[in-house]
């Protein structure tokens, strides 16, 4: 089934296009995006062994809840958003297993 990328996703995307990824670090870039759109971390880790991204983040955003997979290639200097519902990747099912729990723990 194939769903719509959410405005927030595409927002997020713009916000970490326009981001100083060498001045700013991945981490501390993608918190100020995710912060200007409400937005959460739900997982942070190292891409060992894979041939195009050293870093991926899953965040949570959106009053749905959206889930997006954010990759840092190995350069540093290039970010690629993926909406997780839309992946084919192991890594999009894991995300979207973390966002459940979050959603039944509750605030």
């Amino acid at each position: 089934m194939s769903k719509e990328v959410s405005l927030e996703v595409v927002q997020l995307e713009l916000l970490l296009g326009l981001a100083d990824l060498i001045a700013q670090g991945f981490e501390t870039a993608l918190l100020a995006a995710l912060e200007e759109l409400d937005g959460r971390v739900l997982f942070n880790r190292r891409l060992d062994g894979d041939p195009r991204f050293q870093r991926v983040a899953a965040v949570m955003v959106g009053p749905d809840a959206d889930v997006a997979l954010v990759f840092l290639d190995h350069s540093g200097t290039t970010i690629q958003v993926e909406n997780a519902g839309e992946s084919g990747r192991t890594i999009a099912r894991e995300a979207e297993k973390a966002r459940n729990r979050v959603i039944s723990e509750g605030p």
